[in-house]
């Protein structure tokens, strides 16, 4: 379900009906310059290709470049990952006072609180 230009209430309430039934949900709006943009995918599972690290070689045993593991781009592996997206409501209901949020405050651009 992706929705734009409707009310805040709205968009909380249908993202709860989809949530509940596993139905992904994207909303957003422009204003300007300014806009946002939210996904609910539930309990999404994906497959992430990352290159392959490769065996240190037997010609460089000490040093920085015997300590880093060594990419091979050419080779690569599949990782299954798993995320699960809270809803909107939980997304919106942040409590910015607490000292958990300190850290997050300082990575939020103002144009959150703008919207908001």
């Amino acid at each position: 379900v992706c929705l734009t230009c409707c009310s805040r209430e709205s968009m909380v309430r249908i993202n709860q009906i989809c949530h509940k039934n596993g139905i992904k949900f994207f909303t957003g709006d422009v204003f300007g310059y300014h806009g946002y943009m939210f996904a609910d995918l539930g309990d999404h599972e994906f497959v992430e290709e990352k290159p392959k690290v490769a065996k240190v070689s037997s010609g460089v045993e000490d040093g920085p470049e015997a300590k880093r593991p060594r990419l091979d781009p050419a080779e690569t592996t599949m990782v299954k990952k798993r995320l699960e997206f809270c809803p909107l409501r939980d997304a919106l209901a942040v409590d910015w006072r607490g000292e958990k949020a300190t850290a997050a405050l300082r990575r939020t651009a103002p144009d959150y609180f703008l919207l908001q």
